[in-house]
């Protein structure tokens, strides 16, 4: 089985931006221990933190009109021509210059999936909008049955 990352961005003060670590603690229970489970508060912590692996899952919310929706991008390594580290805001770094970062550091890596959940708002609220909720279970679902799949490859 290729070495697996599953990355949890989120905070959980900001309510429907703790997605991703919310997903993650899922999975922990859901996983087989040789997949590496991690939360991270920032896009830029998941890149300075996470080890080298094949496949990186990415998991985050992102603004969208069908709150609870799943938004499902996988990027494999084609080249390594193009991908920089250049002006990097730590504290805002979108999801193209995440994956543009990620191939410049990770250089085993083959493969970037991103689920993103959406939510129809970010904000100091207390937990998770009732209308994302069926999200969180649609992509625990999902990242269990593609690595169950790719470990049987």
């Amino acid at each position: 089985m290729p070495e697996i990352v599953v990355l949890g961005i989120g905070n959980d003060y900001i309510g429907n931006d703790s997605i991703g670590v919310i997903v993650a603690r899922k999975l922990r229970e859901r996983l087989p221990s040789s997949v590496t489970v991690m939360e991270c508060p920032s896009a830029f912590d998941a890149l300075m933190n996470s080890p080298d692996c094949d496949i990186m899952i990415i998991i985050d919310s992102f603004l969208s009109e069908e709150p609870g929706s799943l938004l499902v991008e996988i990027h494999e390594r084609i080249d390594e021509e193009g991908h920089g580290a250049s002006q990097v805001d730590p504290h805002g770094i979108d999801v193209d210059k995440l994956m543009d970062l990620i191939w410049f550091f990770k250089k085993s890596l083959k493969k970037i999936v991103f689920i993103g959940v959406g939510v129809d708002k970010v904000d100091l609220s207390e937990g998770i909008a009732p209308t994302v909720s069926h999200g969180i279970e649609l992509a625990v679902d999902l990242i269990v049955n593609e690595i169950s799949r790719l470990s049987r490859e």
